[in-house]
């Protein structure tokens, strides 16, 4: 736990800033007829000791050159809303550097605060991993997906798929569809349209499709062209520049949102599909905190991954929370 000792004028309207514009919490505050004027206040678990700058705190000789040369460094605990943090301090004029993502993946900013300087900062992980979507969280997606649909049972690919209207087979190439157009975006990377290919559906109420995987060769050829598909999504991922931006409907996004909605396809598409094909399904709760974090930051977020993430595309009910009936991400750029 971080915890220092600042001089101000008065700590006691200082603490009162702190907490009553910056959204800081009060620990505690001596009487103001103490001897001892003192206030401590807190932001995650960092605490700042507010003194009095008098003579034996301040010198009057390093009164001009307060704070100068130190930064207090304040990181965040994953629970903590930095966006929400930040919001407040820049409310209050004191930001100094906006938040921003740094090369390592923290997120920060700087502020100046009582005449000291502050970063406040909050680690890119997500339970002790980096909350980073990577091109090799697509491909780890896809190909846990198709180890478990290579166990469905012959004769089951026509079934519904869980509660669609599609069958398991139609809803496999809607998906493989999905991982080819994001990866299409990122290619000509329009800011307002779609890439104008051409969309159609094979039958009425059928998923309306660029790809198509050929029957005859059975639902080998049907995965096949899903791992494809997935493998083309992770490459542009992979390739593209962090600030290139496309078009989706949701907001344009970046390299790591199309693939943060490539992951969420794949993993609740195969949800639906474990249904239809009588499967367990159950994807690793670190990739579904990553993608939850980058795409539907406002879930809750003491609960458990998967079944959040299943409660939030609607397909799942979660404790205490009314059953979602329309639901969309949010694709554009964390600041």
């Amino acid at each position: 736990m971080l915890s220092v000792f600042l001089a101000c004028e008065d700590p006691y309207a200082t603490a009162d800033f702190f907490t009553g514009r910056l959204g800081w919490s009060l620990v505690f505050a001596t009487p103001c007829d103490s001897a001892d004027r003192l206030a401590c206040v807190s932001l995650g678990d960092a605490q700042v000791m507010l003194g009095t700058d008098d003579e034996e705190f301040l010198p009057a000789a390093s009164r001009e050159h307060r704070g100068a040369g130190v930064t207090v460094y304040v990181n965040l605990p994953a629970a903590v809303d930095i966006a929400a943090v930040h919001a407040r301090h820049a409310g209050a004029g004191v930001v100094t550097v906006p938040l921003a993502a740094r090369e390592w993946g923290e997120r920060a900013f700087d502020a100046r605060i009582a005449g000291y300087r502050f970063l406040i900062a909050q680690d890119g992980t997500v339970g002790g991993m980096s909350s980073t979507v990577t091109a090799d969280d697509v491909e780890s997606a896809v190909r846990l997906a198709v180890n478990v649909l290579e166990k469905a049972p012959e004769g089951a690919w026509d079934g519904k798929a869980g509660s669609l209207e599609w069958t398991c087979w139609e809803t496999v190439e809607h998906l493989s569809d999905d991982l080819f157009a994001y990866a299409a975006q990122l290619g000509a990377r329009p800011m307002d349209r779609d890439v104008p290919f051409l969309w159609e559906a094979r039958r009425p109420g059928g998923p309306a499709n660029v790809t198509y995987a050929n029957r005859d060769a059975g639902p080998g050829g049907l995965l096949e062209m899903l791992v494809a598909c997935g493998a083309m999504l992770a490459a542009l991922v992979r390739t593209t520049p962090s600030d290139v931006r496309a078009h989706h409907a949701f907001g344009a996004s970046d390299p790591e949102g199309f693939a943060a909605m490539g992951i969420v396809e794949t993993l609740v598409h195969t949800h639906d599909l474990a249904q239809g094909l009588g499967l367990t399904w159950d994807p690793p709760a670190d990739l579904c905190a990553k993608v939850l974090a980058r795409l539907f930051s406002d879930v809750p977020h003491d609960t458990d991954p998967w079944p959040t993430l299943l409660w939030a595309t609607g397909r799942g009910d979660l404790p205490g929370h009314d059953r979602v009936t329309k639901w969309r991400w949010t694709g554009t750029p964390r600041p």
